[in-house]
């Protein structure tokens, strides 16, 4: 029987990661995937330390209920085999794998949790894995080894692989980092072994507990110092051919020095360059700007608005017009924090004139072809969709259909009469304003449906959702609008036919158009005769 300590371990493992978790967030940057992995992994490991305590509470006798202590064991094996996958493809992410490389370990690891699973639900009646006495004794049977085994054999593969990544690894940074996954793995591996020689200690949860704390010691903490933006990375980032302008302001010591500057910047310094004063930047801010929206900005003092920045924000960027030697162009002014010195900042200047320029172009470019594809989408004359736009359409209800999602919807095939009558007798114009004013009869009936004109004197509405429950009504409400004067301005004469979608008969969209079709033309022979 455990004892009661069991839980008040598995707790504390919960709660010190816990606060591991709470200090990682604050050096957590969500753009990287190892950041945000770590932090579902420790989420995970919290949650089996908890689970983990939960069996204490009925291993050592606090609570007495074989039911539900039988119920528990079983939580705690198939949380520990899961935890061996979760495991794997973090460190396969740590590691930096290739993913058609990490795909195969990774199938093979959930293939063993299947596999444990699948004992753990034989386990309920063979009860050949573990069962509970009727004093509420946890009583491991032979099959136990063999859900150890599996589980664990994860851990030792990983474990291999990242000691060969160590002996084969050339550069000194490389062989650290594997150094640190190894004793990630280490952990959990060695108190597995534990586990299996003392079954009531709970030495799985602090083997995850040390896994968890050894990346944060060795690895996280590693890459919160260097993503810490100091002063020597930002300067020679700066140093680039592209910046016009570098500096490094220190505000406790009022000095500024500058580490690039551009032929073309260098007349608009004047002694400002070899001076250490942080006002000559001010001044040289002055004298190139072009007042826009960022005035305010630089009208006052540059350095005092980065300053405020900063406070809140480790870096900024502004855009702003510089006008140099007569020539009005964009510019991007670059503001970052020395992590290493809160009281200094680096100011970069790069001029994106031509990146502007492309910018410009793109959006121009996006605009036309939003207005290409508005065009070629709608019906010209109507104002409905186009033909275009129905198969467009009538390709996303066919992949629904052959997704076999549950759709439902209808088609409602019309064909003015008499157009080409009208065209002959009383010309193109007044057959145009007799088509539009049927498509609108159209679109006022099947209001919440998208209409299509899809030939001369063809239109297809598709109904969906409300309107398709209601498709019966709205089909006579359609067919009473029919209105045979004899003027073209005030007839309205159509056949129509209606067709729903049959899952048993039909197999895309085009076999519900053939049937509303046909009515459409049985129809369209009671209107001639």
């Amino acid at each position: 029987m455990a004892n009661p300590l069991y839980s008040v371990l598995s707790f504390t493992c919960a709660l010190v990661l816990l606060i591991f978790m709470n200090q990682f967030k604050i050096v957590l940057d969500k753009s990287e995937k190892t950041d945000k992995d770590f932090l579902h992994l420790s989420i995970w490991v919290i949650f089996f330390c908890i689970q983990d305590g939960v069996w204490g509470i009925f291993g050592s006798g606090i609570v007495h209920n074989n039911s539900l202590f039988f119920t528990s064991s079983t939580v705690f094996h198939a949380t520990a085999a899961l935890s061996a996958y979760i495991w794997l493809s973090y460190i396969l992410n740590f590691i930096r794998i290739e993913r058609d490389k990490a795909i195969p370990a990774k199938m093979l690891s959930f293939a063993l949790v299947l596999f444990q699973f699948a004992l753990l639900a034989l386990n309920y009646k063979s009860k050949f894995i573990f069962d509970i006495s009727d004093d509420g004794t946890y009583i491991a049977r032979s099959g136990r080894n063999l859900l150890y085994y599996s589980q664990y054999f994860t851990f030792f593969v990983i474990g291999l692989f990242t000691a060969y990544r160590i002996a084969s690894a050339k550069n000194v940074n490389t062989r650290r980092h594997y150094a640190a996954s190894f004793l990630f793995i280490l952990a959990p591996l060695l108190c597995g072994l534990l586990q299996k020689v003392y079954p009531f200690a709970p030495c799985d949860s602090i083997g995850f507990m040390l896994g968890c704390c050894t990346i944060y010691a060795f690895f996280i903490s590693k890459i919160s110092r260097n993503r810490d933006l100091t002063q020597k990375a930002v300067i020679i980032a700066g140093l680039s051919s592209d910046y016009d302008l570098v500096l490094y302001m220190d505000i406790t010591k009022n000095q500024t020095k500058y580490y690039q500057v551009s032929e073309k910047f260098v007349p608009l310094l004047w002694e400002g360059r070899n001076s250490s004063d942080p006002k000559s930047f001010d001044d040289f801010m002055r004298r190139i700007f072009v007042p826009n929206e960022f005035s305010a900005f630089i009208e006052k003092s540059t350095i005092e608005k980065c300053i405020d920045i900063l406070q809140t924000a480790p870096y900024y960027t502004i855009p702003f017009l510089a006008s140099i030697d007569g020539h009005t162009e964009h510019y991007r002014l670059k503001i970052a924090s020395d992590k290493s010195n809160a009281q200094a900042f680096i100011v970069g200047i790069i001029n994106v004139e031509e990146e502007h320029r492309l910018e410009e172009t793109a959006e121009r470019l996006r605009k036309d072809l939003q207005h290409t594809k508005l065009i070629a989408n709608k019906d010209p004359l109507t104002g409905v969709g186009s033909a275009a736009a129905f198969k467009a359409k009538c390709e996303l209800i066919d992949n629904e259909i052959n997704a076999k999602d549950k759709i439902k919807f209808a088609l409602v095939e019309c064909d003015v009469n008499d157009l080409k009558v009208i065209n002959d007798t009383f010309g193109h114009d007044m057959g145009d304003e007799y088509l539009k004013n049927c498509s609108k009869v159209f679109c006022n009936v099947f209001s919440h449906s998208p209409v299509f004109r899809i030939g001369g004197d063809e239109f297809v509405i598709i109904l969906f959702g409300e309107q398709y429950e209601k498709r019966a009504e709205l089909f006579e409400k359609l067919k009473s609008s029919i209105s045979l004067k004899r003027s073209p301005r005030e007839r309205i004469s159509f056949a129509a036919g209606m067709a729903e979608y049959s899952a048993q008969i039909d197999e895309s969209v085009k076999d519900v158009l053939k049937r509303a079709d046909t009515f459409m033309y049985i129809d369209k022979g009671k209107f001639k005769s």
